[in-house]
């Protein structure tokens, strides 16, 4: 079996988390420029809110993903590396997990 490349992993999860990020600032700045006083002259699709959910659905898909080869001991990985990307990982997923958004998408 070919040792799955962790880093890449890594990387794909930062850049996630980047993009969660972005799509939650245009959304802010959406909702400060509206103007409740003045219905909308024109009104185009916005798909803010479907990016931000599939976003987030790939970052916990890759998450999860990782952390099951992580945790898989048939897979050769350095202890120093393995702990090292578990480390890396917990970040990542404490900056997403501090955004929100399982309260805002869960219906659970």
């Amino acid at each position: 079996m070919a040792k799955p490349d962790l880093t890449a992993g890594l990387r794909s999860l930062r850049d996630s988390l980047k993009q969660i990020k972005a799509l939650l600032v245009w959304e802010e700045l959406q909702q400060s420029e509206a103007r409740p006083d003045q219905p909308p002259a024109f009104q185009i699709s916005d798909p803010t809110e479907t990016d931000l959910k599939n976003e987030y659905s790939f970052f916990l898909s890759t998450s999860l993903q990782m952390h099951s080869i992580l945790s898989d001991g048939s897979i050769a990985i350095q202890e120093s590396d393995r702990q090292s990307i578990k480390r890396q990982l917990a970040r990542i997923e404490q900056q997403v997990y501090g955004l929100n958004l399982r309260q805002r998408f869960c219906r659970c």
